[in-house]
């Protein structure tokens, strides 16, 4: 009887990891094919002619069958992308801009990968630059105030991430190349070691990301306060909140946009 027991337990057991196996391969299967159907609407975007409202159609469909919240976030994070990645014109009343914002938000209140949510920040605080730019004396103040609160949260992500100061060299991958049996000692070396290389490439290539991401609201970051009025205690104060952890980090910004500011005071030599 106990034996019998124990069988039918080992049997349950062993379906339940079948079955938790199975349902991770086709998980994965299924975020594979929501990429590349993703990828696919976004390449239709050339930019201007391009029926942007029908993409978006496009991708909101997709959520019928991706409708977990990370597949949510990717669905929306594209959107957000198809808006703002060709620019907008120079005009504030560009119909992207609103759309834009809208869908860094959206994508912003569900799971995302790192990189994709800095720049989600990131483009959330470029579309407000864009529209709000042009803007005279205080209200621009005003706006600025609304911009830079992306600009370092985004940053604040990235740090946290470990975005370095530099861009990292990519590691070798060598090829992996064998004729013999896939259970052959020396096989089953190679391969552990091509899959080591392959890990230290993808990290340092995450890495590369983050430092792009960096750099990116960075700039932002100095390109909302390097303009007239200055207001660098302004930007400390801002700074010294959203990256508590960071002082070093700040200090550098600050660094940055001061000598944004000096570039743009430099006189002109004649």
């Amino acid at each position: 009887m106990h034996r019998y027991i124990k069988f039918v337990l080992l049997t349950g057991i062993f379906a339940y990891l079948v079955f938790i196996s199975s349902s991770e391969a086709s998980s994965i299967e299924s975020q594979e094919r929501l990429k590349q159907q993703l990828a696919r609407i976004r390449s239709k975007n050339i930019g201007r002619g391009t029926n942007w409202e029908k993409l978006e159609t496009e991708c909101l469909a997709l959520i019928k069958d991706n409708n977990s919240p990370p597949n949510k976030g990717r669905i929306y994070a594209t959107i957000a992308l198809i808006y703002a990645e060709k620019g907008y014109s120079s005009s504030s009343e560009d119909v992207r801009i609103p759309k834009a914002i809208k869908y860094c938000k959206k994508a912003l209140q569900h799971p995302l990968e790192a990189t994709t949510a800095c720049e989600m920040y990131g483009r959330w605080a470029g579309a407000l630059m864009v529209k709000y730019f042009n803007s005279a004396g205080s209200e621009f103040v005003k706006r600025r105030r609304e911009a830079i609160i992306p600009c370092l949260t985004g940053l604040k992500l990235a740090l946290d991430n470990k975005a370095p100061k530099k861009r990292q060299k990519l590691p070798p991958v060598n090829m992996l190349s064998f004729h013999g049996r896939k259970n052959h000692p020396i096989y089953k070396k190679l391969f552990k070691e091509h899959k080591e290389q392959l890990a230290k490439r993808r990290k340092a290539e995450l890495q590369n990301e983050l430092y792009w991401q960096r750099w990116a609201l960075t700039r932002r970051c100095a390109t909302l306060y390097s303009r007239k009025p200055y207001n660098m205690d302004e930007l400390k104060s801002y700074a010294d909140k959203a990256l508590k952890k960071y002082k070093e980090d700040v200090n550098d910004l600050i660094a940055e946009v001061q000598a944004e500011i000096a570039k743009k005071e430099k006189v002109p030599r004649f």
